[in-house]
């Protein structure tokens, strides 16, 4: 018997941590695409994806494969739910704006509440790992400053805040090219969350 997902649909949309919901088709198993309420946000911050998903599927009945997000992607049509719902989860933060100024750049990021490192670190107070921090501030600088991806010195690092899902934040850096550093700061407003300096030999 087939599940009727126009209707699990509508069954989400009444719990208080769902804002919206698509339901569709997960590589052969039912799925559903769903927008979280700040309720919802706070609870996959307090206690995990497993329970989030848990709890969702004890309200429909049926189990399903989740994808969750603070805004729903704009979807026309039953062929791109499907193909949100069997794509990988992600691995980068959203880019929202960027600007620069001075060969200074500040990027605008939104944290993914589904980002593939979260279940793992950890699986009931997801956090966003501080080597995943690091990697970022690579890969982001280096398409526009030209240094490397891949750092051999971390110097003074610091991790004052916890990055959760759903936030948002600005990462700050520039390159030191006569000391080949990156300077790197995640932050919002005067929340810093973390900071440091990737050096690399000139052999890089």
């Amino acid at each position: 018997m087939s599940l009727d997902l126009a209707h699990i649909a509508r069954r989400l949309r009444t719990h208080p941590w769902v804002d919206d919901a698509q339901c569709g088709d997960a590589a052969g198993t039912p799925g559903a695409l769903v927008a979280l309420t700040r309720e919802g946000v706070d609870a996959l911050c307090r206690q995990g994806r497993q329970l989030v998903a848990d709890t969702l599927q004890q309200h429909v009945g049926a189990s399903l494969i989740f994808r969750l997000f603070d805004d729903m992607p704009s979807l026309v049509s039953a062929s791109q739910i499907d193909a949100l719902l069997q794509a990988p989860l992600p691995r980068d933060a959203l880019l929202e704006h960027e600007h620069e100024r001075d060969g200074a750049w500040t990027l605008a990021l939104r944290i993914p509440l589904d980002l593939i490192y979260f279940p793992g670190h950890f699986p009931k107070a997801p956090v966003l790992p501080g080597a995943v921090q690091v990697a970022w501030a690579l890969s982001m600088a280096s398409p526009r400053l030209g240094t490397p991806v891949r750092c051999t010195v971390m110097e003074a690092l610091k991790f004052q805040q916890l990055l959760r899902p759903g936030d948002r934040v600005e990462l700050c850096f520039h390159h030191d090219p006569l000391r080949r550093k990156l300077h790197f700061a995640y932050r919002h407003g005067e929340q810093a969350y973390s900071s440091g300096r990737l050096a690399w030999s000139a052999a890089s």
